[in-house]
């Protein structure tokens, strides 16, 4: 049986007002709830039982299911006929002089009205009634003392037949176990019994009627608004027990950017297993790491405080998908070109968008003819020493010239238009500069005579700088040095512009150099 423990608690707390300040057999006039108890123990709930994971690291709690409209008793199927048609609010309004046990005298309430009262004994029913001139959410919380199992059913008014009919309602079973029911109702004339299921005693709710349409209802897990890629929500918080609770399901380990603009409020994140982690991986930007899973975010007032008229927004990217791997924990994130590459504190260790880096390339060609011989060997391998420059002060030589011939560079991205010599790929592509401590992994074979003598080059190197398909880990291109573009005669050439490289971002602790500072 599934509790909500906000509600318990809340009990509990009103239990103990009755217990301490009223004797049993006072009446529902002197019978008092303070609401703003009633927030302060939402708030209560929401730090301690569900979604409680601020600082995020991989022992996320797992969350707890949250109820709302629950029914787990069969209505007794009574009929319910009104004989006098309310004609107005003034109608519902001036029967408050007369008992409620009727649906002919029920009370008006309008939105933030507290109704407090008793039931007498099991089977009783206390009504309340509203006017909704528009499609409205309609939100009540009930809490009653722990000797009456006290349950909300909602009935609308057929204005042809004058019949009421049973729409929905929230009744779970137990004795002092509270009620919350929300739903999104259309223009019409509404009954709202409070019914005592089993026992009798004192009872309060707080009702709460506003145009808060978009999204909801999704207080509760199993109608969770779902986040598409790329998207853009708007809420609000428009009671004290009011909460937007949001998911997303990924098939693999990604990058996201969650930005809110929440004002007053707050968010938590939760996860449906234990499989599941989320790292937030930048101190200045809202940008996580999640391993595969099903995740829930959530939107809540800390402190009980709402507005029916006041948004937050949250914005949904998808940045990339990265490895699942702990070691490979240094992240550049160029969130326009989509790409994210990864390694570990060495610059070894490494992905683009999840796909192992593999800079392997082979090209050869032997010719002779009556102007001379061409023999072009050019092969560049994976080596375990391979390590990506993610430092500035990473393979530098004191004659800067030096440095900048070998054109090592910090991880980047760049649009690739085409190269004659390169793959056939138009698109963002990660540009990488790697080395070699201990081997020239990277070998330009080329022996050329006759009237080919120009382009005769044997060089093997440790450092080269290349461009790399997101979606694949592989090579698409050689930036520097490339024998064909940089070298041999001929018409051979590669374009490339930078038109996301100001968005590249790096989240990692960024050794021996000056930047970033806060990442």
């Amino acid at each position: 049986m599934k509790k909500r423990i906000l509600l318990k608690k809340i009990v509990l707390f009103y239990l103990s007002v009755c217990v301490l300040l009223l004797p049993i057999s006072v009446n529902a006039q002197e019978f008092n709830i303070d609401m703003g108890v009633l927030v302060q123990e939402n708030k209560a709930f929401v730090q301690n039982n569900v979604l409680t994971y601020e600082d995020i690291s991989e022992n996320i709690k797992e969350i707890k299911d949250y109820s709302v409209n629950t029914i787990e008793k069969a209505y007794n199927t009574e009929e319910f006929t009104i004989t006098k048609l309310p004609n107005g609010l003034s109608t519902f309004s001036i029967r408050e002089s007369q008992e409620n046990t009727d649906p002919n005298y029920a009370y008006l309430v309008e939105t933030e009205n507290i109704k407090q009262g008793e039931l007498t004994q099991a089977g009783e029913m206390r009504w309340y009634g509203c006017i909704l001139d528009q499609t409205s959410k309609v939100s009540m919380m009930l809490q009653s003392v722990s000797t009456v199992d006290a349950d909300i059913y909602v009935f609308q008014l057929d204005q042809n037949t004058s019949g009421l009919n049973l729409i929905g309602g929230s009744a779970t079973e137990g004795l002092g176990i509270s009620e919350y029911y929300s739903e999104i109702l259309n223009p019409g004339i509404y009954y709202f019994a409070i019914s005592a299921y089993e026992g009798n005693g004192q009872y309060a709710f707080a009702f709460y009627a506003t145009q808060d349409l978009v999204n909801e209802v999704n207080d509760n897990f199993d109608v969770a608004t779902v986040l598409e890629e790329n998207c853009i929500i708007e809420g609000m918080i428009d009671n004290p027990f009011d909460q937007d609770i949001y998911t997303f399901t990924l098939t693999s380990s990604a990058i996201l950017n969650i930005t809110t603009n929440l004002g007053s409020y707050e968010k938590s994140f939760g996860k449906a297993d234990n499989s599941g982690h989320i790292y937030k991986i930048s101190n200045k930007n809202e940008i996580y790491q999640f391993s595969a899973g099903t995740y829930y975010l959530a939107i809540y007032s800390k402190d009980g405080t709402y507005n029916a008229d006041q948004t937050y927004n949250i914005t949904f990217n998808k940045i990339a998908d990265v490895a699942d791997d702990p070691s490979a924990s240094y992240f550049t994130v160029n969130e326009p070109a989509h790409i994210v590459f990864q390694s570990d504190s060495t610059g070894r260790n490494m992905y683009v968008n999840g796909n192992k880096i593999d800079i392997s390339y082979k090209y050869y060609f032997d010719a002779s003819n009556s102007y001379g011989t061409q023999i072009y060997d050019i092969v560049m391998e994976n080596c375990e020493s391979l390590r990506a420059k993610i430092y500035e002060t990473q393979f530098q030589f004191e004659d800067w010239e030096l440095t900048v011939a070998y054109g090592m560079v910090m991880p980047d991205t760049v649009y690739y238009h085409g190269g004659n010599m390169g793959a056939d790929f138009i698109g963002d592509v990660l540009e990488l500069s790697l080395y070699s401590d201990v081997e020239n992994f990277y070998k330009i074979h080329c022996i050329c005579s006759g009237s080919y003598a120009a382009n005769r080059l044997y060089s093997d190197i440790n450092h080269v700088t290349v461009l790399i398909d997101p979606n694949t880990g592989k090579l698409v291109d050689i930036e520097n040095f490339n024998y064909f573009y940089d070298y041999a005669t001929g018409s051979h050439s590669m374009t490339y512009t930078r038109p996301h490289s100001y968005a590249t971002k790096f989240y990692y602790p960024y050794a021996n150099g000056e930047e970033p500072k806060v990442w």
